[in-house]
């Protein structure tokens, strides 16, 4: 123990806890710092991110890309810690951008992860893995984790999605315990279920579309880019922004524009002028030039048109009904495809229990909480990453000074 006897305990070492610890130690040279990880290493699910390749952050951080509170979002995302390229760069990563998505130049998540460890590491932090917090006990002046004394605690355990790489919802408990109100919970960023039996036949494919969300006649959002179809389930990063709106909602069906650059009566005349070229040629074939012969398949099989019928047996009438399937794809959702296949979790601690500024608890001095464990979340891009970061460097700062 060092000279002063001041010592923190950071309860959980993913994204938010390596970088809380980080934090802490710059702001405050002469505390103890200990990370308690729950799986076998730290950082388990940085390494899935970005498709192995983590994409940590984004350049378009608008605050449309944000849920929760407005208020203590506007906090996080103009706080001096919400550099997040700038703090990678300090750690000797250098970001590539595609699309505006921030990835480390190396491709490889395993950089981002390394950077985080070997930094904590090297500046004498302490990673206990193989380590579940399953009780915080406290006193008058002081923390207890299995009889370790500590004189301030940052619960960083991750929220509810994922739970292979160790956020399966057990550390709330520890907020809870201290008062903090558990607001609902709810998968975000993932697949949704599908109920229509001829989308069967379409596994592995991939189209460009616009995806509108609805329940009943309600449109709950859209977005666009490209959208895959999966055994029983549609995914991609357009359904995935759109899966946190499915909660407690009814009747939702998913509309696909499949050609969203083109509008209605352009498609129409594209698909006459080639039914007219083509009479001899089976009509799936003038589909083929517009979209996956599979999902052809699937627009004739809706427009009751058999295959290989020719195209001079198409009518004007099978044309416009085809048209208006390519514009409005109907998919009907049976429901999100659960918290092991999200990426993130909806709800969490409520915010307004939590300094925006600090990240300390309202009820406990000396509580910090942050990341996914909160009740804000982002969509797809680097925007939940972002917010782990942010989160975890104002409770690691706030922290080292609050044990000066």
């Amino acid at each position: 123990m060092n000279a002063l006897g001041k010592r923190l305990a950071v309860v959980g070492g993913g994204a938010s806890g390596l970088c809380a610890a980080i934090e802490a130690r710059f702001e405050n040279p002469e505390i103890d710092i200990t990370i308690f990880e729950k799986m076998n290493k730290p950082c388990k699910k940085i390494l899935a991110t970005g498709n192995g390749r983590c994409n940590f952050s984004n350049k378009d951080l608008s605050p449309a890309h944000f849920y929760g509170d407005k208020g203590f979002l506007r906090d996080l995302l103009t706080s001096p810690f919400a550099d997040s390229e700038g703090f990678f760069r300090s750690l000797g990563i250098l970001p590539y951008e595609e699309d505006e998505r921030l990835y480390p130049r190396s491709q490889q998540a395993s950089t981002i992860k390394d950077a985080l460890v070997n930094k904590a590491i090297s500046d004498g932090v302490i990673i206990k893995t193989d380590y579940a917090v399953t009780e915080i006990k406290k006193n008058k002046y002081s923390f207890f984790i299995n009889g370790e004394e500590f004189d301030a605690v940052i619960i960083c355990g991750g929220g509810k999605a994922s739970s292979v790489h160790g956020s399966d919802g057990s550390c709330y408990k520890l907020l809870t315990d201290f008062g903090h109100t558990l607001t609902s919970l709810h998968p975000a960023l993932c697949g949704l279920t599908v109920g229509d039996k001829d989308l069967n036949l379409l596994k592995g494919v991939r189209a460009e579309c616009e995806a509108r969300l609805y329940s009943g006649n309600t449109l709950l959002g859209c977005e666009n880019g490209e959208i895959q179809f999966n055994d029983k389930a549609i995914s991609g990063i357009p359904i995935m922004n759109l899966s946190h709106l499915c909660e407690n909602k009814k009747n939702l069906y998913v509309s696909l524009d499949l050609c969203p650059e083109i509008d209605e009566k352009e498609l129409t005349e594209h698909i006459k002028s080639s039914v007219t070229n083509s009479e001899n040629i089976e009509f799936e074939v003038v589909l083929n030039g517009i979209v996956n012969l599979k999902l052809g398949y699937a627009l004739m099989n809706r427009c009751f048109i058999k295959p290989k019928t020719m195209c001079g047996n198409i009518s004007i009438q099978q044309i416009k009904n085809v048209v208006s399937m390519l514009k409005a794809f109907e998919i009907n959702i049976n429901s999100t495809k659960g918290f092991d296949s999200a990426q993130v979790t909806k709800g969490g601690i409520k915010t307004d229990e939590i300094s925006s500024k600090t990240m300390m608890s309202k009820i406990v001095d000396g509580v910090f909480a942050c990341g996914e464990i909160l009740d804000i979340h982002g969509d797809c891009g680097g925007y939940n990453l972002h917010l782990a970061w942010t989160t975890g460097r104002i409770a690691g700062s706030s922290a080292g000074s609050f044990l000066k």
